[in-house]
């Protein structure tokens, strides 16, 4: 069950989210991943906009001010990247954590060996 979240429909991801919001885990969570998207947006941002300014105040683009863009960039990315890695890891294990939980309950539906 690598791939449980993968696999759900858009109804089941967003119920799965809602109840991963509600988790204690997932409360501690979902700020830090949302805050690490910001930051990965606001230094995309600051990516582009750094040779633009550069080039108004000065008229020209020197290679430090490419230097940092592309490292600004690339960090960003990474950051952006990395936070829906690590949300859609553990929304995958809070998924296959609540399927264990509900397969040994005794409402399921299992047939019982005899």
């Amino acid at each position: 069950m690598k791939n449980k979240y993968q696999r759900m429909s858009k109804e089941e991801k967003k119920s799965l989210i809602e109840r991963f919001k509600k988790d204690s885990f997932g409360k501690l969570q979902m700020p830090r991943l949302q805050r690490l998207t910001l930051t990965g947006s606001l230094g995309i941002i600051v990516a582009i906009a750094m040779p633009i300014l550069s080039f108004l105040v000065d008229n020209e683009i020197g290679v430090f001010t490419y230097v940092m863009s592309i490292i600004l960039l690339v960090m960003s990315l990474v950051f952006i990247i990395g936070s829906y890695l690590i949300k859609g890891r553990d929304l995958n294990n809070f998924a296959i954590k609540e399927m264990n939980m509900y397969k040994g309950s005794p409402n399921s539906n299992r047939k019982k060996r005899k």
